[in-house]
């Protein structure tokens, strides 16, 4: 049993299929997309666990076809996914919600209440949905078999009120949302050089994170997890040679209400990552 992080860094991989993050004898972790230029690209990402397959933030209606597609590369019939987890409600985490469920109506949604009055304006009935509520007391945790379970972490106003993030237990990953994302005019699937990582993560959180105080507070809530590997919705994969460098560099940032009544760093450092070279 391995996480292929590592050795994803050092190889060719190919987008059009699904990646495998860690593998082990009846449980896997892949990227399953999207593929898109576009520097807000999104991250898919699938569990399969014997008979149970979830699926975290699939995305945008945009986004459904190659989603699924790679999903079925791993499992076969997609209406084998058995659960969607999402982090929050905005339209690039879980647009495609609705096309999930016309493939399986059973699919158990994992989030919590304050995402769940929201995600059925996608166009759904909420009364017919199977319906898994997240704590903010962090106290929801699942058996999924094979030794190994999730935990759902809250993480208020990062970057809405209800938000929380996802660690998997067994493979060691931290499925982090919005939290850790990054916008990237270059894309990577695995972070090689965190300086300039660092800079794209700037980008994306001093707009859309609340404050400096729930960075911290995050941080110091997960950072005493044994944690592989940092997985995004947005932007690339933190190796875990680099997380604590990310731990850092997101409690010392300035974001948010805290930049309201101070000059900005974003028009310089978007200068340099998005300007002409």
């Amino acid at each position: 049993m391995s996480l292929k992080i590592e050795e994803l860094k050092n190889s060719q991989i190919d987008l059009n299929r699904p990646v495998i993050l860690y593998d082990s004898p009846d449980y896997k972790v892949a990227w399953v997309g999207s593929a898109e230029e576009f520097i807000f690209r999104c991250n898919a990402y699938l569990i399969s666990s014997g008979g149970i397959n979830i699926l975290i933030d699939p995305g945008g209606i945009q986004h459904f076809p190659q989603v699924k597609d790679r999903v079925s590369k791993l499992i076969g019939n997609p209406a084998n996914v058995t659960h969607i987890i999402t982090h929050h409600q905005d339209p690039d985490v879980i647009g495609s919600l609705p096309e999930w469920l016309k493939i399986n109506p059973e699919i158990t949604i994992i989030t919590t209440p304050r995402t769940k009055v929201l995600i059925p304006y996608y166009g759904f009935d909420r009364e017919n949905v199977n319906w898994l509520d997240v704590s903010p007391l962090d106290d929801t945790i699942i058996d999924i078999g094979s030794s190994s379970t999730l935990i759902f972490l809250s993480a208020p106003f990062l970057h809405f009120p209800d938000a929380f993030v996802t660690y998997d237990a067994k493979s060691k990953i931290l499925f982090s949302g919005d939290i850790f994302a990054a916008i990237q005019k270059n894309w990577e699937l695995i972070v090689t050089d965190m300086e300039k990582h660092k800079k794209e993560m700037m980008y994306f959180h001093v707009y859309y994170m609340a404050s400096q105080k729930a960075l911290k507070y995050f941080v110091s809530k997960v950072k005493p997890f044994d944690i592989k590997a940092i997985v995004p919705q947005h932007g690339s994969i933190i190796p875990e040679e680099f997380i604590e460098d990310a731990f850092d560099f997101l409690s010392g940032l300035k974001c948010g209400i805290d930049l309201l009544y101070e000059e900005s760093p974003v028009r310089s450092i978007m200068d340099e990552i998005f300007g002409e070279s």
